[in-house]
């Protein structure tokens, strides 16, 4: 006797077939983190063949770091001006860490450095500091605490007004993570003392 269609189920494509993993991928990073994450978990639960998730993804940090982007909190930054320097680089900095306060360090720990091995180093450095939109966040929020009275935009080196996103990028790169904790100690040991010195 013919088995009946529903006995077998059409397999996914297209963007069904993405929604699916992807749905999954995010499923399981919320569960093991990454360290565990594995595609065949993934194409297990998304009903998928292996290979196929392969021939989109090339490596797990593709597929976790696009999982991310489509269901993980999304970056709506804004810039604060909350009367003083110190909370200003606080709130902004903040922002840009939702997606660690959401699953913890430990759940995202190996993601950054396998997607830093995966990027061509040509295409990482080549962005350039005028489109580099954590730099010109930051040069706003130096320019309204100087219209406050707080510091001197014009006297302070290019090294110095680049020191933020050096600091926030060197911590998750190194630590593959950020707290706020740790992004009070910066603001407090490193940043505001050094845009605020006396000449």
């Amino acid at each position: 006797m013919p088995k009946l269609e529903a006995d077998h189920p059409k397999r996914r494509r297209g963007a069904d077939l993405e929604n699916a993993v992807l749905s999954s991928a995010w499923e399981l990073l919320q569960e093991v983190g990454y360290q565990d994450f594995t595609m065949a978990e993934v194409a297990k639960r998304a009903n998928a063949a292996k290979p196929v998730l392969y021939r989109r993804w090339s490596e797990k940090s593709s597929l976790a770091a696009t999982a991310i982007l489509k269901f993980g909190p999304k970056l709506d930054v804004t810039i604060p001006d909350t009367g003083n320097l110190r909370q200003d680089l606080i709130e902004f900095f903040n922002q840009l860490i939702k997606i660690f306060d959401m699953f913890g360090a430990e759940k995202l720990k190996g993601l950054v450095t396998d997607r830093l091995k995966s990027i061509p180093m040509g295409k990482l450095f080549s962005a350039s500091n005028s489109e580099n939109k954590l730099q010109t966040a930051v040069e706003q929020i130096l320019k309204q605490a100087e219209k406050r009275g707080e510091l001197t935009v014009a006297e302070l080196p290019l090294r110095v007004l680049h020191l933020p996103s050096v600091l926030f990028i060197n911590e998750v790169v190194d630590q593959e993570a950020v707290t706020r904790e740790v992004i009070a100690q910066i603001v407090d040991d490193i940043l505001v003392p050094v845009f605020t010195a006396k000449k």
